[in-house]
């Protein structure tokens, strides 16, 4: 019998939620970095490793969101299943 597998809790689902809350008002800012820590958001930084830094000194470990500011939001698709991608052999 095969095991059900168990869907991983979103660990940043607070702070997800928070941004999406708070996009409409933050919209003025598209471009630069939201550091999200819970249901609070810390600041807007213009650059990302700002954000970031600054998220560690307030979050230390736990979870925290760093998100560019976007009234769009890009959606990428991956799969792994490469068969017919790459060549068997080598080209000459």
């Amino acid at each position: 019998m095969a095991m059900a597998r168990e869907k991983a809790p979103d660990i940043l689902q607070k702070e997800t939620a928070t941004y999406q809350k708070l996009l409409p008002s933050l919209l003025t800012e598209e471009g630069k970095f939201a550091l999200i820590v819970g249901e609070e958001l810390i600041g807007v930084f213009a650059a990302y490793e700002d954000a970031l830094r600054a998220g560690y000194e307030k979050a230390k470990l736990n979870p925290f969101l760093v998100k560019r500011i976007s009234g769009t939001e890009d959606v990428m698709y991956f799969s792994r299943d490469v068969d017919g991608i790459w060549p068997t052999t080598p080209s000459a």
